[in-house]
Parts: structure tokens; C-alpha cells; sequence
């Protein structure tokens, strides 16, 4: 099944260094159900980027298993085409992880590989990895889970900013800096709790009024929801959206927005009260209104799929 690959390349020698544990891993995708071309072009593919993997002409066993582990898994479960997440966090994200993958090199290809698919499914992928790519070493393999958790809150992914939030504040303060992306000479420890108070804030981002995200859409195109939606105020984070016949929690900050299924509806929901003129690019009659933290409120209208969050002062 290797027989493409060079065996004169750090790659190429681990796997024949290392033959019983590879043999055994490919064996062992095979045997759930892995296609034999499929494998072959996988490991093929992280031949391809494992150059990036190699230190002073050597590729770290420990490192060599948690990745090709990573890869025949993936690729036995039918998820290694072109574009699909799982596949790119081994030959586009991980490549690029030099501090993380040289100290704790299983602990990362384990914890990155198991988020991509969901920063991919809500957030940007491409940003996840280079928020982790600027992570130094560390010297605790608990802290990897750490600081991916909080790389994929930042990347997007808002159903993870309260936990994000928690583990941000216990990482040490270069991987915080690091892996939040802050500017030089930003505390971690003042922007979170900032970013806390006010869930719209962030070092370098806008302020001005106006729409600062949107939330949802209509099913057909990958939203949520086959009717409009209606914004009420409750629900764990205090704005929730009424849309076909279900009640639904509105998870959204400054990086991203997630939206929650609840439960079926119970009661409708009451008219909408009558707002101020909002600092909004569309006319259109307001169906629902909560405020979603600091300035901005999130409100929903007769004609859009989409929630906007509108941030109504500087």
C-alpha cells in the first residue's frame, strides 16, 4: 500500500521503521470497512505534506502514528475527498502547527483533528489554523485541548464561547495571546474580561453603528429555517428566534453566531413593540426585537430568513 511513496524520505523510512504499528493501522481501517484505493491515496496525500512534519531529517514515531492514525480513520470512514474538513486538517491545518506539533505532537493531531468538522460546519477553518500555528510550545498536553477549544470559538464556532471563555482564561498568557489572536502588547486576562461585559468588543474591530452580523437563513440554503423567523426576547442567552413552530436560542457574538434548537413552541409569541429608528441598510417592518449584549440587538423582519445584529451606539 506504500509502494508510491519514498523510501529514502524521513516519511518513507518511518514506515519502514515503524512497519508492525503501520501495518497494523492499516489493517485495522481496512477491516472497518476502509476501500483499499482509498487508503492508499490517503496515505499517499499525507506522504505529500509530511515534509512539514519532519525535524533535522527525522519524523517524530509518536507524531508518524498520530497521524497516519488520524488519516486511515478518516479516510476508512469515507470523509477524505478534496474540501471535506477531516481531510484538511491533516494536510492543510496540522502542517502548519510547528510549535504545538514538536511538544506535544499526538495531544494536537487528536484535539485539531477532532474540531475541524465543526469549525469547518460554523466558523472559518483557515483561520482556526492560523490562530493555532502562532500557539509556542508548551509543556502540558492538557493545554492543547485548551487552546483548540478556544482556536475554534474565535474561528467562528459561538456554541463554544462559554467554555472557550473559561479555558482562555487558564491558559498561560503567550499561548492566550497567541491563540486569540490579540495584537502586540494586548492582555489577554483585560481583553476577556472586557469581551465578557460586552460580547460585541474586540481588540481592532469595528464600533460604528449598523449591521455587525447575520444570523440564520432560509433552509434551502443551508439557514435554519422554512419560515421567517420572529426574535423574542428569553431563552439561555437571553434572544431567541420563533420559526417553524419551535421555539430556537440564538448563540452570537463578535466572531460568530450559532443557532439552537430548543423545542416545539408552546405559545406564540407577542407583537413586537415599536422601536427607535435602527442604523440598518434595509426598509422593512421590525417583527422582533431582544438585546443580544452591549449595544447590539438582534432583530428580525417580515421579509428576511436572516436575524441581523445591529449595534445601535458607538
Amino acid at each position: 500500500m506504500t509502494t508510491a511513496i519514498d523510501r529514502d524520505s524521513a516519511f518513507g523510512r518511518w514506515l519502514l521503521a515503524d512497519r508492525v504499528a503501520v501495518d497494523a493501522l492499516l489493517k485495522g481501517a481496512l477491516a472497518r470497512g476502509g476501500d483499499a484505493d482509498v487508503l492508499r491515496s490517503a496515505v499517499a496525500d499525507l506522504a505529500g505534506v509530511s515534509g512539514a512534519f519532519v525535524d533535522a531529517g527525522v519524523l517524530d514515531p509518536a507524531l508518524g502514528r498520530a497521524l497516519l492514525r488520524r488519516t486511515v480513520g478518516v479516510a476508512a470512514q469515507g470523509r477524505w475527498s478534496v474540501g471535506d474538513p477531516d481531510r484538511a486538517a491533516v494536510v492543510d491545518v496540522l502542517p502548519r502547527l510547528t510549535g504545538l506539533l514538536r511538544s506535544q505532537p499526538v495531544a494536537t493531531v487528536d484535539a485539531v483533528g477532532g474540531a475541524a468538522r465543526a469549525v469547518a460546519r460554523a466558523g472559518d477553518l483557515g483561520l482556526f489554523g492560523f490562530l493555532l500555528a502562532a500557539v509556542p510550545e508548551v509543556t502540558d498536553a492538557a493545554t492543547v485541548p485548551s487552546a483548540v477549544l478556544v482556536a475554534a470559538w474565535r474561528a467562528g464556532a459561538a456554541r463554544f464561547r462559554t467554555a472557550a471563555l473559561r479555558e482562555a482564561a487558564s491558559l498561560p498568557r503567550s499561548v492566550a495571546a497567541a491563540v486569540l489572536g490579540l495584537p502586540a502588547g494586548a492582555d489577554p486576562a483585560e481583553t476577556l474580561a472586557r469581551h465578557t461585559q460586552d460580547p460585541w468588543w474586540w481588540p481592532g474591530f469595528r464600533l460604528e453603528p449598523g449591521v455587525v452580523r447575520r444570523v440564520g437563513g432560509f433552509r434551502g440554503f443551508g439557514g435554519p429555517w422554512v419560515t421567517t423567523p420572529r426574535v423574542v426576547p428569553g431563552g439561555p442567552t437571553g434572544c431567541a428566534v420563533s420559526a417553524d413552530g419551535a421555539r430556537w436560542a440564538i448563540v452570537a457574538d463578535v466572531h460568530g453566531a450559532a443557532v439552537v434548537r430548543l423545542g416545539d413552541e408552546q405559545t406564540p409569541p407577542a407583537p413586537a413593540t415599536a422601536t427607535d429608528r435602527l442604523p440598518v441598510p434595509w426598509t422593512d417592518r421590525v417583527t422582533g426585537v431582544a438585546g443580544a449584549g452591549g449595544s447590539v440587538l438582534l432583530v428580525s423582519r417580515r421579509h428576511s430568513y436572516w436575524v441581523d445584529a445591529v449595534r445601535v451606539a458607538a
